[in-house]
């Protein structure tokens, strides 16, 4: 009985994502061409993807972050202090708790607060979206293809902020276009006060991402990071390691073998003399395949190819916006905004893509001209 079950889990886990069945798809049938070996799978990168989504779930359960965004709107006085308010949080914030957890958090906060105040609840949880992508891509730690590169190419802080800061900037100033651009009348709103867990439990999570920052900055192993965090939650609350997301351990998994197996071809070492000569093309690519399977798998697939890590790192960071499933978080927030607004969905993408291809050529294009070529 518990077979059938475990069977029926995992076909309903890979018909939702199908970026994980595709990743195990190609693991299965480049080892029929190609012996795998243990060696291709980067432990320190899936052990620190999986610290941060430890560390970030047990903030959720602790409501921290609604308390923050609580404070604020309790100081807003216009509809576009309130939208201000939830994009630069979700900005910020992605940095630190990944894209795809800040829209998590902020976007059904957004569906709530939007139906209390009537406001254009579309148009700033599109702004929420490019918010998250584009913030997440400042740090090492905002998305999981920035860290994997991070890790795969051994990079030093120094070199990855000098690489994203042009582009962090870039990217709040089209972000403070967009929020000028939204309603501005007079608000009259009640605080309603969140409450957060027990302060120790708080401390607690706060030393755990502190010394996950450690370990980005190369201070401390990543295994050790991970074998500390996994402890401690466990030892606190075990029930937050059944919250984390394995399915993308999996598909990185996945990916892993078949990078690793495809290197053997005699095709793929010649991709990989050229793209190693060629940063434009890096760039281009990177933007370009993320259109169509999305950054992460664009990142670990053209990893193998080239070593051009800051070209690669800035193509499918850039590649996030465009298409929807160019970034899966831009899914999450889709999917939230059609089950509150079903009969809205139509308008939602058409302004999504406008606002999105917008700032892909425009930032795309002046970070070829300032950084790449």
């Amino acid at each position: 009985m518990h077979t059938v079950k475990l069977k029926q889990e995992i076909r309903s886990i890979l018909k939702r994502d199908l970026v994980l069945t595709i990743s195990l798809v190609l693991a299965l049938v480049s080892s029929l061409f190609f012996k795998p070996r243990i060696s291709y799978i980067d432990f320190p990168v899936l052990g620190m993807l999986l610290s941060f989504m430890l560390v970030v779930v047990g903030f959720r359960q602790l409501h921290v972050l609604e308390k923050v965004a609580g404070v604020l709107f309790s100081r807003c006085r216009t509809t576009r202090h309130v939208g201000a308010v939830l994009i630069w949080l979700t900005f910020f914030l992605s940095m630190l708790v990944t894209n795809d957890v800040a829209l998590l958090i902020f976007v059904p906060l957004t569906l709530i607060t939007g139906k209390q105040m009537k406001l254009d609840v579309g148009r700033i949880v599109i702004f929420q979206t490019l918010a998250a992508n584009l913030g997440s891509a400042c740090t090492p730690m905002g998305n999981p293809q920035n860290l994997f590169i991070y890790y795969h190419y051994q990079l030093t802080t120094s070199y990855f902020f000098s690489v994203l800061g042009p582009l962090s900037v870039l990217s709040a100033l089209w972000l403070a276009i967009l929020v000028l651009g939204l309603p501005n009348r007079p608000l009259q709103m009640e605080h309603r006060e969140t409450e957060t867990g027990p302060r120790l439990r708080i401390l607690l999570f706060t030393a755990l991402l502190l010394l996950c920052f450690l370990s980005v900055a190369h201070v401390v192993s990543p295994l050790i990071c991970t074998a500390v965090v996994v402890t401690v939650v466990a030892l606190t609350d075990r029930n937050l390691l059944k919250l984390a997301d394995y399915s993308l351990l999996l598909t990185f998994i996945g990916f892993f073998i078949f990078i690793g197996n495809l290197s053997h071809w005699d095709a793929i070492r010649q991709l990989h003399h050229y793209l190693h000569h060629a940063r434009g093309i890096v760039y281009v690519t990177g933007i370009v395949a993320s259109q169509f399977i999305s950054n992460v798998p664009a990142a670990m697939l053209l990893a193998g190819f080239t070593r051009n890590a800051g070209e690669l790192l800035l193509g499918v960071d850039v590649g996030g916006l465009g298409t929807l499933i160019a970034s899966m978080a831009s899914v999450i927030s889709y999917k939230l905004y059609a089950a509150a607004y079903p009969h809205q969905v139509m308008s939602y993408l058409c302004m999504f893509l406008f606002y999105n291809f917008a700032g892909l050529i425009g930032i795309g294009s002046i970070v070829y001209w300032w950084m790449v070529r």
